[in-house]
């Protein structure tokens, strides 16, 4: 014990945080934006480190910095220790940022399928909070104060945990009215087709699979969002190319109908990040727990629906 003290005598708690973010988010700019300071303050706060241990943490390669064998062990204590410093102070003091949850995902997810379901989670937990981030940003596991992310491009990192949840489904949709305007043979000429910036893609995938010509079209009504896609397609302004998890409820409902059976899969699935360095906040646990059960809920209802509705063959575009 004594001999233990006598290196923490030598040592600052805040650069020991400097250096804990340095090894687990990869840079000294990462930990910078995670502690609101500037790099070279990270940088002289390892330099007093080092000092202070008497050994150097980082193999230093020009502007390149990797850490130690050595480094990394200490760094996994300190994270490990600050999860449990935090817990403890939140006991201690009956005041709890766990009991919160902030999470990033594509805005049309949450609006169309995440938040006319949280009132259930609401009812469960009660005193946990949960804000959104919407966005289609890669994922950075700098952001320290995200718990977790719904995302189609994610990132490898060995920071960040992926639950893969399942792989949308599209199809073109429209509202049978406009159907009604387009025949049993799906004449594109005769109406718009809608699309996101963000999935330009959908649309020329979709039209191979389904046999259609590209000449078979008007100009795009292009939006910057998959939300006001849905709202264009619900409006009656022409077909749309949508996520089948996210419009069950309206075919369900007669808003929408299919005026072709063509459904291919999206080309990436959608993955549940959750950075390491947040895996012992309990209220994120249990908000991830949930959402994988709603996930495994939705796939059910999506293959409920296929199994009823009939569909031709599933093409995963290349």
């Amino acid at each position: 014990m004594s001999a233990r003290a006598s290196i923490l005598s030598r040592l600052h708690l805040q650069g020991l945080r400097h250096f804990e973010a340095v090894v687990r988010l990869g840079t000294f700019e990462a930990a910078a934006r995670e502690l609101n300071v500037t790099p070279g303050a990270v940088s002289q706060q390892i330099r007093r480190l080092e000092d202070g241990l008497g050994v150097s943490l980082f193999h230093r390669y020009g502007n390149r910095s990797e850490p130690t064998d050595a480094a990394r062990q200490i760094a996994q204590g300190l994270s490990d220790a600050f999860e449990q410093i935090e817990q403890a102070l939140e006991i201690g003091t009956g005041k709890s940022s766990s009991a919160s949850v902030k999470i990033k995902l594509y805005q049309t997810w949450a609006n169309r399928w995440l938040i006319p379901r949280l009132e259930a989670f609401a009812q469960q937990y009660p005193d946990i909070s949960v804000e959104f981030e919407t966005g289609i940003e890669s994922v950075d596991a700098g952001w320290a104060d995200l718990d977790m992310a719904l995302s189609m491009r994610p990132e490898e990192s060995p920071d960040i945990t992926r639950v893969p949840l399942f792989t949308p489904h599209l199809l073109a949709v429209c509202t049978p009215a406009v159907a009604e305007r387009l025949g049993p043979r799906v004449d594109l000429s005769l109406t718009t087709r809608i699309a996101s910036r963000n999935r330009m893609e959908d649309w020329p995938n979709w039209m191979a699979a389904a046999g259609l010509s590209a000449d078979d079209k008007k100009p795009l009504m292009v939006f910057s969002n998959s939300t006001l896609v849905y709202e264009a397609a619900l409006a009656g302004n022409g077909v749309a190319i949508a996520q089948l998890e996210l419009v069950l409820q309206d075919l369900a409902e007669g808003r929408l109908v299919r005026p072709d059976p063509t459904i291919i899969d999206a080309a990436s699935p959608i993955v549940l990040l959750r950075p390491v360095s947040r895996r012992r906040r309990n209220a994120a646990g249990l908000f991830h727990d949930w959402l994988v059960a709603e996930a495994g809920g939705l796939r059910a209802r999506t293959q409920a629906y296929l199994d009823a509705s009939g569909r031709d063959a599933t093409i995963t575009p290349r």
